[in-house]
């Protein structure tokens, strides 16, 4: 919902609850409705969430914690995801959290006190932007996700102690080193740490050098998966590695990306990855007979990273409209534990973030109280309560994509039944105007995997290759969306500036007059549906009755 106040109006229902606290008894969906606007508000804001005491899943968006002297407790929160936020020195009351994801953060000097205070917590997902020596202890830590980019200011070292954890995986170069933990499954990136950046080869080189310092804290990884970047940045500096030994000395595969060929590999980085560990291998698919059963214990077997929440954010507008978001209330896959789950079917480079919900989930409303139940029958199987509808649009539009699973396992059928949903939900949420070539691929490799798992989802591929043509083969959407944002403007123009009205009105419909012609072309290239996907989503029409 999106509820935009005035700063006056604002106030005055600020001045109606002070010393008098009647924001415990509003009805708990109207909690998050008011936006902090300004200092005076900032302890106002903290008392919206406190008053939520069994809100499970929290979202929040540009909020600025810093000066707030308020304690955050929430007893029963599993899930939280901060984004574009600065953080207080104050240590949170989050006894429940099991999942954290921090990205473009601003981290409290005491980042690591703050880590070490949530007892429960088994997926981290960190965004670092600078940051200095930096300790996470988390006793009940599985997973761990550290992004970074080039450019960011990583001084010091990153030191983890955490005996559960298994998996972990890093986008970028960076010092860290794992004191008693024994990892399963090690997933080294570059994809986006120094992506469109014109570096000269010796600049790249300077920055690659630091794997040298990085790759030994990594030594106790039982699999290694790489991804193509990566092997180009070891092969560039093959003069540095030729000296160094190799620091796995408990290494059972290396895994390479997809397509990539064995006999690709220098001798040089196959001396540096496997000599330390004499009956390493170099494989393209790990033997399932070795998954990692913290792994397979989570959702299902896949390296999925949940980066959306499946409910529709609550936004939060000030008067200078200034978006803050607090999405509450969310739905799991499943499991709570949903951040990195990890299997060998799956290639590392694999990034899902699950979006708004799809028609007929059932799930536009907001509440902190708690559900009666998390799961529905669909066909026997208890899957996710919210996909039973999507599983029933599926089956009645596509009932080939279930003709070959045969799963005797109810639960692993379960588990493969919310990955496809989580996947198909995602899909076609996805507006035509984010589509760009990594994301074709990416998903490309996604269908792979679901086909593995028993799904026939050509369904799914058609479309994907459809989307491919249409928006890398014609220019006409792209000056299409053009057009029509000029339209938007055009409007807005007539609207809020009341100004010379004549001249807007006919320039608006001009360029009415224009889009109206850029339609008809679409229309005439590639017909009506063409012309729906342009303006919408890519999953328009896909799910929809015969």
């Amino acid at each position: 919902m999106d509820l935009r106040w005035g700063s006056r109006k604002v106030m005055r229902h600020v001045r109606e609850y002070k010393g008098e606290d009647r924001l415990s008894s509003m009805p708990d969906d109207l909690h998050l409705w008011l936006s902090p606007i300004g200092d005076a508000d900032r302890v106002l804001s903290m008392q919206c969430l406190t008053c939520l005491p069994a809100l499970r899943n929290l979202r929040l968006t540009l909020w600025d914690f810093r000066d707030t002297d308020s304690c955050l407790s929430l007893p029963e929160l599993i899930t939280l995801r901060l984004t574009v936020c600065k953080m207080p020195n104050i240590i949170w009351n989050l006894p429940a959290l099991k999942t954290l994801m921090l990205q473009q953060v601003d981290f409290p000097g005491n980042l690591s006190e703050m880590l070490a205070a949530l007892v429960s917590l088994q997926n981290l997902k960190l965004h670092l932007m600078s940051l200095k020596d930096c300790n996470i202890r988390c006793p009940q830590l599985i997973n761990l996700k550290i992004e970074t980019r080039y450019y960011d200011t990583i001084e010091g070292n990153i030191v983890v102690v955490a005996p559960k954890l298994t998996n972990f995986t890093s986008v970028g170069i960076f010092p860290i080193t794992f004191g008693d933990s024994k990892l399963d499954n090690v997933y080294v990136k570059l994809r986006g740490w120094i992506d469109g950046t014109d570096f000269t080869k010796k600049t790249f080189r300077e920055y690659y050098q630091r794997f040298l310092i990085m790759l030994p804290g990594l030594g106790s990884a039982k699999i290694l998966n790489l991804q193509l970047e990566t092997i180009e940045a070891l092969s560039s500096i093959s003069d540095f590695l030729v000296s160094c030994p190799s620091p796995f000395n408990n290494l059972k595969y290396v895994k390479l990306p997809h397509g990539f060929k064995e006999a690709s590999l220098t001798s040089t980085v196959r001396s540096y990855l496997l000599d330390g560990s004499p009956t390493a291998t170099i494989v393209a698919t790990v033997p399932q007979n070795i998954v990692p059963h913290a792994a397979t214990a989570s959702m299902t077997a896949r390296n999925v990273v949940i980066e959306e929440t499946l409910a529709a954010p609550t936004k939060l507008v000030d008067s200078k409209d200034r978006q803050k978001t607090a999405c509450i209330d969310t739905v799991d896959v499943g499991v709570q534990d949903e951040l990195v789950l990890q299997n060998s079917e799956v290639h590392a480079d694999r990034i899902i973030p699950v979006g708004a919900p799809v028609k007929g989930t059932c799930n536009d409303q907001v509440s902190s109280s708690r559900r009666s139940t998390d799961s529905g029958l669909w066909q026997g199987d208890e899957v996710n309560s919210d996909f039973v509808c999507l599983l029933d649009q599926i089956m009645n539009k596509y009932p080939e994509t279930f003709e070959h699973l045969a799963t005797k396992n109810k639960k692993f059928r379960t588990m493969k039944l919310n990955m496809l949903c989580t996947v198909v939900n995602d899909f076609t949420q996805i507006l035509m105007t984010e589509v760009d070539a990594e994301m074709i691929v990416e998903y490309r490799d996604v269908f792979a995997d679901l086909k593995k798992l028993g799904f026939n989802v050509s369904w799914l591929v058609n479309r994907l290759n459809y989307i491919e043509q249409l928006r890398f083969s014609q220019p006409l959407p792209t000056k299409f969306h053009l057009t029509d944002c000029h339209d938007d403007d055009g409007k807005s123009e007539v609207q809020d500036m009341r100004i010379h009205i004549d001249d807007v009105k006919s320039n608006l419909q001009d360029l009415q007059t224009l889009g109206y012609e850029k339609m008809q072309e679409i229309q005439k290239a590639h017909g009506t549906m063409d012309t729906n996907l342009v303006v919408g989503c890519i999953g328009y029409d896909l799910l929809s009755g015969p």
